[in-house]
């Protein structure tokens, strides 16, 4: 009897590998096919070639693209066209696209790998957690560190300096308050390793997206830059686990439960709708929007001092105040006519916080700061700071234009085309917040500016990124000066940008910083 079982399960097994060998050849075949496919029926669409036309540094290791050759040389193609990386047809212009899955392995399967019924039982347990009621709850957080921001910058009162890291920390700050709820002190070993991770994480998605081989696990782990993968995921991974683990236990003593505020990550423990994800779910999404949360934040607040720092006039309308014999317009109002002595006229910020600018900012100050906004909105649509996102194709499409997109291709949006369309925005080269006041942005395509991808599967956390920003900007401007530096650009259309993950400027963000004197 024991050796008619051992044969039987010697067969078994030998039958469930030839039918697992049999499934991968079969899913090898259909895969290859409609690769083969995708090829020839976008061959009559024009497209350059990324490392022959200079668009991926054959020196970089595929680490970062110059946004200038990737922008000219994209804009010469027209709407639509192809680029053919290794087996990969990419169609620039839908399940997310297999470049993705190089993040997959360092964020696990989250938000932005996941797809199909996955996704959206995820999506449905973390949305609740990022309702604008919590959002609102943040602000005083986003406050204090943006103060804490300000400070740090007047430590360097009159010189130039690099204010990316700055912004970094003061971005990292808030997500491990707001999101993390940690009490971790920032001398933490693993949360500065964990803050270490972040951006080689994002230099081995880039490695692995401009290479595709490497995006096969087996090879990548022979590649030079695996053992720093390999360190960068471990911290992501203990990091996260650690902070669930503390939290879980706290939540069991009831010792969480006196906060007022909730994080992100309290509020998902204790929801209904987190219930359905287990641990190691939760830490894959926590690192996802910590992770992403965190480069896109610092690229953006860094790229808008930049532009403050350029463009005087929209720093002064955001807050300084000035004198005139005659008369002055407010942001939001009539003219108001002055005889007289000169008066000073105060601006948005001033104008929403009163004559105490040191006065915290609150939830009810958030809808008034409209101008600022604008800011905001304007400098992710000019550097489009995360400037591609792309879909799987799953089936046949045919565009508007006529033009097929084969199942197997890979559907890449690339933002700066849109967001620089003369078709949607006038003056499209023109940094301008004022095309997104009411009155201007009345009647425009609602895909026009897409900032955070759009439909279903935009970004869960574009309101949390919106808030965050804005009160930065709020905090800010009472308190410094931007200027350019002798060096530096002298118009918007001078800023070098790089690709990597996130846009951001070729050699740091330099800028003087000044200390305001009197309001008043």
């Amino acid at each position: 009897m024991a050796a008619l079982l051992a044969v039987l399960l010697l067969v078994s097994g030998v039958l469930a590998a030839v039918y697992t060998l049999r499934s991968s050849v079969v899913r090898v075949v259909r895969v290859s096919l409609d690769l083969l496919r995708a090829r020839r029926l976008t061959a009559s669409l024009p497209g350059p070639s990324l490392f022959q036309d200079g668009l991926i540094p054959r020196g970089g290791g595929g680490a970062y693209a110059s946004m200038t050759a990737l922008c000219g040389a994209m804009a010469k193609q027209g709407s639509v066209f192809r680029v053919c990386v290794g087996p990969m047809t990419l169609v620039r212009l839908a399940a997310k696209s297999v470049v993705y899955s190089a993040l997959e392995p360092l964020l696990g399967r989250g938000l932005a790998t996941l797809h199909g019924a996955a996704w959206r039982r995820h999506r449905k347990a973390i949305t609740p957690s990022l309702h604008l009621d919590i959002l609102r709850d943040f602000v005083p957080a986003f406050h204090r560190h943006a103060v804490g921001l300000a400070d740090a910058l007047l430590r360097h009162d009159g010189c130039v300096l690099d204010v990316v890291p700055l912004c970094g920390h003061c971005a990292n700050s808030a997500i491990m308050e707001t999101v993390m709820s940690t009490d971790v002190p920032d001398g933490d070993e693993g949360l500065r390793e964990f803050l270490g991770a972040i951006p080689k994480a994002q230099r081995a998605f880039m490695l692995r997206s401009g290479k595709p081989w490497l995006l096969i696990d087996r090879v990548f782990a022979f590649h030079k830059r695996f053992p720093e993968y390999a360190r960068a995921k471990a911290a992501l991974d203990g990091f996260t686990s650690r902070i669930i683990r503390a939290k879980k236990q706290a939540l069991a003593n009831k010792a969480s439960r006196a906060r007022r505020r909730m994080a992100f990550l309290d509020h998902l423990l204790q929801s209904e709708e987190g219930a359905s994800l287990d641990d190691l779910e939760i830490a894959e999404e926590v690192k996802t929007l910590v992770s992403i949360g965190s480069s896109s934040s610092m690229e953006t607040l860094s790229l808008i001092i930049l532009t403050l720092a350029i463009r005087q006039d929209v720093q002064q309308k955001l807050w300084q105040p000035y004198s005139h014999n005659e008369f002055a317009v407010f942001p939001f109002g009539p003219p108001l006519f002055l005889n007289g002595p000169p008066c000073v006229v105060p601006q948005e910020v001033v104008d929403v916080l009163g004559e105490d600018v040191s006065r915290p900012l609150t939830p009810d100050d958030m809808p008034h700061l409209q101008y600022t906004e604008c800011v905001v909105k304007e400098v992710l649509r000019y550097y489009s700071v995360v400037p591609l996102f792309g879909r799987r194709v799953r089936e046949d499409v045919v565009l508007p234009s006529g033009t097929l997109v084969p199942r197997g291709c890979q559907l890449m949006f690339w933002l700066p085309h849109v967001h620089r369309s003369a078709e949607l925005f006038e003056r499209p080269d023109d940094f301008d917040p004022d095309r997104f006041l009411p009155e201007t942005s009345r009647g425009r395509h609602p895909f026009a500016f897409v900032p955070f991808s759009a439909g279903p599967r935009n970004c869960v956390g574009q309101r949390y990124a919106i808030m965050f920003l804005k009160a930065a900007v709020a905090a800010l401007a009472p308190r410094v000066r931007f200027e350019v530096p002798d060096d530096g650009p002298r118009c918007t259309q001078d800023v070098p940008l790089n690709l990597n993950l996130t846009t951001n400027v070729r050699g740091g963000v330099k800028v003087r910083v000044c200390r305001r004197g009197p309001s008043f």
